[in-house]
């Protein structure tokens, strides 16, 4: 059994990787330490907030120091989470050219109904 991770030590440890002009993204960051600081460690709802801060500053990571916090809050390697991101682009791509060809067909089909 793996050892159970601090969420303290992990928030700490993000947040010295994110460039200090990030304010928004730090203060919300700070504000979950503070919280996880006063959570049983057994309890999961500091990670579960965490990971929304994080889905909500960082929804699709690029940037280095992105994936960088994304891998220390995961523990994947950051070269899975490129992977990962590339192919959720791919696909999000794919759906978006799906998309414009129903819609054109859909508008070709109402011109020869006019």
């Amino acid at each position: 059994m793996t050892p159970r991770r601090n969420c303290v030590a992990v928030i700490q440890v993000m947040m010295d990787m994110i460039p200090k002009d990030q304010t928004e993204f730090l203060k919300a960051l700070q504000w979950n330490l503070e919280d996880a600081a006063y959570k049983a460690p057994e309890e999961t709802l500091q990670w579960e907030r965490t990971a929304y801060t994080l889905s909500k500053y960082i929804p699709v990571p690029e940037q280095d120091w992105e994936l960088q916090v994304v891998s220390i809050f995961t523990t994947e390697p950051v070269e899975a989470i490129k992977a990962k991101v590339a192919e959720f682009l791919k696909l999000q791509q794919e759906g978006w050219k799906e998309l414009e060809d129903d819609i054109g067909e859909k508008i070709s089909d109402a011109k020869l109904i006019l």
